[in-house]
Order: C-alpha cells, then structure tokens, then sequence
C-alpha cells in the first residue's frame, strides 16, 4: 500500500541531481574556457606546453568522471577519447595543440546541449581529431576506428604506434569493462583485445561482444603470447582471428584487418 511518503522523498532526490548535474556542467564549461585560452596561449608560446598538457589532461579526467555520474553519454565518450589523445602526447607535441582545441571545443558544445537527439556516439568519434601527429603528405588518416585494450606498457605503445602509422584511428584502454561500455556506444571498426586482462578476462570481453546484438557486427581480434593449443583460445568464437605476439606478428595483425576488410 502506497503511503503517500516515498514520492517527495524521490522528487527531492531528483532535484538534488539535477542542482548537482547544473553545477558540474557549469564549471566544467568554466574549466573548459581557461584551457581553451591556455591553449591559445600555448601555440602562441608563452606558456609551457608540459603545463597545458597537464592541464588538460585534468580536465579530461574530472569530465570523464562527471559525464559517467551525471548520465551524460556523449560528454563520456568525447572525454574519453579527448584523455587517451592528451596521454600519447609529449612536450614534444606542441604541433598538434590545435587539435587539442578541437576537444575543447567540442566538448564545450556538448556542455552547453547535454541532451543532442540527432548526434550519436558513433558519429561523434569519427569527427574528432585522430590520434597521430603525422604528416598528411606521408600518412593518410582512414576513417576506421580500433580500440586497443591492452594494459599499459612498452607492448601496448608498440602496437598503438603501429596502427596509428598505417592511418588507423586508436582509442586505448586499459579496463576491459571501459572498453566494453565505449564499444557498445560508438561502434568502431574492429577491437583488438589482450587475452589475458584484470577483472574482465579478454576472452570473455570478446565473448561478450560477439553474442550481443547491438555489438555482435563489430570485428573483434584477439592478441596473445598464449600457446596456439591453449584452451582458454579455443573459447573464442570461430569467427575471432587470433594475433600471437611473436614473429608472425605482423602477419597475424594483416590478416585480422584482412579478414574484417579494413586493409
């Protein structure tokens, strides 16, 4: 039997959230505007790259938390992808703080119009900026999306590098469960997947993936220093090409791009 008391008590919650969620996207869009001129200041050189990747990289951080907490999707997504481009930089990099501004800039229209019915995830990914500062003369950037999930490290950074240099756009994680929730909102091209990660096994995100239906069409790979007769591989799916971190590495990784026509 309703009483009569649990619907105030749920509407108060409610505009709770709601005051919370207008003060982040407030000075969200206030932390956004300093970097934005941070960064001006920056590719005018008078102020430190190091330093405005460190702010940025802040900045990323705080909105990937926020947009998760605040049901934001699109914001999550952008400030996911806007935090794993801020950590392959270096001072170094200073030519691509351009691209940088894009982020912000996107993200400060996202901010402004938290609820777009007409964008989606998968379409937002594909209009921001690639990771890769390289020639465009030399490289030409493909319009093919591949998530990396591979925990940090030097192996990881090689393979990062090697399909960004063929023109692949690269988004990395290092949790399985991330890449599962990023994968099921934007749709990439292909996933490339450690066989062995934390808390979600590899196998099993690969399982996952191949028996949803809204992810089941995405390619999906799986790379391993597992032997070839292991019977956590032989889980997969028929349809997963497996990529052995060995001297058929790069033949491994041609034929799983091949096989999901992204050569």
């Amino acid at each position: 039997m309703h009483d009569g008391k649990s619907a105030p008590a749920a509407d108060g919650a409610d505009a709770t959230f709601q005051a919370l969620r207008g003060e982040f996207l407030e000075d969200a869009a206030e932390d956004l505007k300093n970097l934005l001129s941070h960064l001006n200041e920056a590719i005018a050189g008078s102020r430190p790259v190091d330093e405005v990747l460190r702010d940025a990289r802040r900045v990323a951080v705080m909105l990937v938390g926020g947009a998760n907490g605040f049901e934001l999707p699109l914001v999550s997504v952008a400030a996911q992808r806007f935090d794993d481009y801020i950590a392959s930089l270096s001072p170094d990099d200073a030519h691509v703080l351009a691209h940088l501004a894009v982020y912000g800039e996107t993200l400060l229209d996202l901010l402004s119009e938290p609820v777009d019915k007409e964008e989606t995830a998968a379409h937002l990914v594909r209009r921001l900026p690639a990771k890769g500062a390289f020639d465009p003369d030399e490289i030409d950037v493909r319009e093919i999306e591949v998530v990396l999930v591979m925990q940090p490290g030097v192996a990881t950074r090689v393979i990062e590098r090697e399909l960004t240099e063929c023109g692949y756009r690269v988004t990395s994680f290092g949790n399985s469960y991330k890449a599962l929730e990023f994968a099921a909102r934007t749709l990439p091209d292909l996933m490339i997947v450690s066989a062995v990660m934390p808390d979600l096994d590899g196998i099993d995100l690969c399982i996952a993936l191949k028996a949803m239906p809204a992810t089941r069409n995405i390619g999906v790979a799986v790379i391993t220093s597992l032997d070839p007769d292991d019977a956590n591989l032989k889980m997969l799916p028929p349809t997963v090409p497996i990529i052995h971190k060995s001297a058929s590495f790069g033949d491994d990784l041609a034929k799983a791009l091949q096989d999901e026509f992204l050569l």
